[in-house]
């Protein structure tokens, strides 16, 4: 089991054994050359059953023979030779090794079959292994690296982690990160997981103190619970955590099962987990480094952000784009356009976008006293410089001059401030050189990546992380129904009742004349629907009639039993369910779905066949808290529909808020028994929330 000791010899080693080194491997070079370019300061051994000389050394023949056991092994044999090389790694006494080797639980049942003896063989002389089919780790704060690299570019340290279980991933971030310089501190691939896994990796990040914010590339999580719970003591740490998750389609989930041989899961409960967890989600490799450089250097954002440029179309291009993604542009005081004006041009106009015009270029002190300023204003959480002068600090004066003025005054600024290029550029050396002499607070990605990246912390400091009540319970016993198979509506009304979920009055009728009884104690229009643990989809085969005069209730009831005898004629019907007809209102749909080794999650959204048609649907894991349920509400497209939209009645958000909460804690207390359960349409109008349908499924 990987723990925090294991973990820091793992990837802080003070000797290295490499196993299979050899002149004539690829890998050997390459592995050789990148702890040589890194400066590592500690002992190298190289072991080869052959014997011989390799990268001009002499080889042990055997692990074992190494004068006294190093920290690590690195293991680049071929498959059929790992189990003889680890079983020596053992002899020797080394407790921590990298395998490099594939073709094992990736490959099919032999494949695993080979890696669960390799599993064992590790557990009994409690080797942690990061691998099989593993590329290794980069750390540049230990300088170790242990990852075939192709040449390029030296990568940058810095306080970004990289976890990813795709080896090729690994190395195109690294190869991403050096070309534009962005600094990393630790960067590993997990491989096939068989020891070391993407959690236990977290884990140590989180107090790696180095690293400031976590990314992560992964095709499955082999133990949910313990992913969450690192995410969550990063939150906690103040640490991002950034997440490309692979496998969201029918496509990429058959992919993931051959890469790695893991299943995927179902991705809107895990990105609802995920989400509860503190993780944000992005969907490029591009977004997974323009988020985390971002936070790198400005960490949380609370606030609006100002732009300053010395370009109108730039100003014009990201007032459009943060209209786009919701990204709250600052509206400057009183007090900041004042001081502006005394420093801008005649010509400029104080506002936000800024636009301070060309004089910037004449000026080198320009740009930075405009961000002095309008740091300042107490409505601004974030500015954002958009302007090539490091580019140009190459070959002019004045570009290094206004390079070193705006760095010097944002890092004294009250508020995060950071340097983009208006598009994506490659840096080269000497860019680098001038950027780091300057501390620049320079960020990669251009305008168009950037912006979403400040979007996203934005909302991932703003986003509520309190705990929902775990141990609130709900008592059904009172409903004695066998907790198996799919309830019917009146059943599954009475479990809903139990918990306080307020549902629209009814009553079950054994038959047609019952029903017209039923319906003549509340008058006006009725609703008839057909009762039947076998059928779910009840307007599917006609089984629901709407909007029935009294009078008509019995004729109405005899045809809606009649198309369900000729369209379902096995089912077994118990009656007619007769409910009064409710006024039109925001009609939802309130569920709660269990997902094998996760949880369960609340899904909210358009009620009726709008929650299929638009895909307008909330998913909050649960536990929650209310105020995580009112943030789901406000980010439905449908939300201004329950804020009340061209003078319509409002709904009451707290009652609503509350009725989930009563869901959510029916569904809890349920536990592992129930499979799921759906009130389509809960509707709601003004002060009234009422469930006018509801179904009930159990794992039994």
């Amino acid at each position: 089991m990987a723990t925090e000791s294991t973990l820091t010899r793992l990837f802080e080693p003070r000797s290295i054994a490499l196993i299979g080194a050899s002149d004539r491997s690829n890998w050997s070079h390459r592995i050789v050359d990148g702890l040589r370019v890194i400066g590592y300061e500690g002992d190298v051994h190289y072991v080869n059953p052959k014997g011989g000389e390799a990268h001009g050394r002499s080889l042990f023949r055997s692990a074992a023979d190494i004068p006294e056991a190093p920290d690590l092994a690195f293991v680049m044999v071929p498959a059929k030779a790992v189990l003889d090389a680890m079983r020596d790694v053992a002899r020797a006494g080394i407790t921590s090794a990298i395998v490099l080797s594939s073709g094992f639980a990736e490959l099919g049942d032999e494949g695993r079959r080979a890696q669960q003896e390799l599993q064992s063989l590790a557990a009994e002389h409690g080797i942690t292994v990061l691998g099989p089919n593993a590329l290794g780790y980069v750390n540049t704060d230990a300088k170790v690296a242990l990852k075939p690299f192709p040449p390029g570019e030296p990568l940058r340290s810095g306080s970004i982690g990289v976890v990813s279980q795709s080896g090729n991933v690994t190395v195109q971030l690294l190869n991403m990160a050096r070309s534009f310089d962005i600094g990393v501190s630790l960067a590993v691939s997990t491989g096939n997981e068989m020891d070391v896994r993407i959690a236990d990796v977290v884990d140590f990040l989180v107090d790696h103190e180095p690293t400031r914010v976590i990314t992560i590339f992964t095709e499955a999580f082999p133990e949910p619970h313990a992913f969450l719970a690192a995410c969550r003591r990063a939150r906690e740490a103040g640490k991002l955590v950034v997440c490309l998750k692979a496998g969201r389609s029918e496509a990429a989930a058959r992919a993931a099962l051959a890469h790695t041989g893991s299943l995927v899961g179902n991705d809107a409960v895990i990105d609802a987990f995920l989400r509860s967890a503190g993780v944000v989600r992005v969907s490029s490799l591009e977004e997974l480094l323009v988020v985390a450089d971002t936070f790198a250097h400005t960490g949380p954002i609370d606030g609006a952000m100002a732009l300053l440029t010395i370009s109108g179309g730039t100003c014009d291009i990201v007032a459009d784009a943060a209209e786009d993604i919701g990204l709250e542009l600052a509206e400057l005081t009183g007090e900041t356009v004042t001081e502006l004006k005394q420093v801008l041009p005649e010509l400029a106009a104080a506002q936000n976008p800024l636009d301070v015009t060309g004089a910037a270029v004449t000026d080198a002190t320009l740009m930075a006293r405009a961000l002095a300023v309008v740091a300042r204003d107490p409505g601004v959480g974030i500015v954002l410089v958009a302007q090539e002068m490091d580019h140009q600090a190459e070959n002019l004066a004045w570009g290094r001059e206004a390079l070193e003025q705006l760095s010097t005054e944002a890092s004294a600024a009250e508020c995060p401030a950071i340097l983009a290029n208006t598009t994506v550029r490659y840096v080269n050396e000497r860019v680098r050189e001038i950027r780091a002499a300057a501390g620049a607070p320079a960020v990669f990605g251009g305008v168009s990546r950037i912006l979403p990246a400040i979007a996203a912390i934005t909302e991932w400091t703003a986003r509520d992380m309190s705990p929902g009540a775990d141990d609130v319970r709900v008592q059904t016993g009172a409903v004695t129904a066998p907790r198996e198979g799919t309830w019917s509506e009146a059943t599954s009304r009475a479990l809903l009742e139990s918990a306080g979920v307020p549902v629209v009055p009814a009553t079950v009728a054994a038959s047609p004349s019952a029903a017209e009884e039923a319906a003549a104690a509340w008058g006006g229009p009725i609703a008839l629907k057909v009762v039947s643990d076998d059928i779910v989809h009840k307007s599917d085969i006609g089984g629901v009639a709407l909007d029935i005069a009294t009078a008509d209730v019995e004729e109405a009831a005899t045809a809606l039993l009649e198309r369900v005898r000729t369209a379902a004629p096995d089912a077994s019907v118990e009656g007619v369910l007769v409910t009064p007809m409710r006024e039109p209102g925001v009609d939802l749909l309130v569920g709660v779905v269990r997902e094998a080794e996760w949880g369960q999650v609340l899904a909210v959204g358009l009620g009726g066949v709008w929650a299929e048609v638009f895909g307008d649907v909330q998913r909050i894991a649960l536990p929650a808290s209310p105020a995580q349920f009112e943030t789901a509400l406000r980010r439905l497209r449908a939300w201004p529909l329950l804020d009340g939209v061209r003078g319509t009645e409002p709904v009451d958000i707290t009652a609503l808020v509350e009725v989930l909460g009563r869901v959510a804690a029916l569904a809890t207390s349920l536990g592992d028994e129930l499979a799921a359960v759906e009130i389509n349409p809960l509707r709601a109008r003004g002060t009234q929330i009422e469930a006018l349908d509801a179904a009930v499924v159990w794992n039994g």
